[in-house]
C-alpha cells in the first residue's frame, strides 16, 4: 500500500477492517461468484452458436473455481458459508449480444468490487487482499474474453 492511501486513510479516519467486516465481504463475493455463474450457464444455453456456449460454459466454471476459493476462505475464518438461493428472476437480454453485454457488465463490476476489496484489506489482512488480487486479475481475463464473444455476436441478430 502506497504512501498516499495510507495517508488517505488516516485523514478520512479509515481504521483497520474487522474480522467480522472481512467475513460479510468474503461471503458476498461468493454469492457474486454464484449469481455470474448462473447466469453465465443459462446464457451459454440461450447461445445460438456451439463456440459461444462451450465459451460461456468454460467462463461459468472459472467463476465456480473462484466460489471455491472464495468457500475456503470463509472456512478457514471460521465463517458461515451463505447458501446460495436460486434464482427466481430471469436475467437475460433480447438476443445473444445483449446477454453478453450484460454478462461483461457484471464482470465489470467484480473486477472493480475485487480491487476495491483488495485495497482495503491490504493491510488489516493481506492473505485474503491477495487472494481478492488474484480474482481481479482473472475477471480482467473474463472481461476480455467477453469482449471476443461480443465481438463476434450479431447485435441485430434474433434469437
Amino acid at each position: 500500500m502506497g504512501v498516499f492511501s495510507r495517508l488517505s486513510r488516516l485523514v478520512i479516519g479509515e481504521s483497520a477492517a474487522a474480522p467480522e467486516e472481512l467475513a460479510a465481504e468474503v461471503a458476498h463475493a461468493y454469492l457474486d461468484c454464484a449469481q455470474r455463474a448462473t447466469q453465465l450457464l443459462r446464457h451459454a444455453e440461450m447461445a445460438p452458436q456451439q463456440q459461444s456456449a462451450e465459451a460461456l460454459k468454460r467462463l461459468a466454471a472459472g467463476e465456480e473455481e473462484q466460489r471455491g476459493r472464495l468457500r475456503q476462505a470463509l472456512e478457514a475464518a471460521g465463517a458461515r458459508v451463505p447458501p446460495v438461493a436460486p434464482e427466481s428472476r430471469a436475467h437475460g437480454g433480447s438476443n445473444h449480444w445483449a446477454r453478453l453485454v450484460q454478462d461483461l457488465e457484471a464482470h465489470r463490476v467484480a473486477v472493480q468490487r475485487f480491487r476495491e476489496l483488495a485495497m482495503r484489506f491490504a493491510e488489516s489482512f493481506p492473505k485474503t487482499a491477495e487472494l481478492f488480487e488474484v480474482l481481479c486479475r482473472e475477471e480482467v481475463v473474463h472481461c476480455e474474453d467477453l469482449r471476443a464473444l461480443i465481438a463476434r455476436a450479431d447485435p441485430q441478430a434474433l434469437d
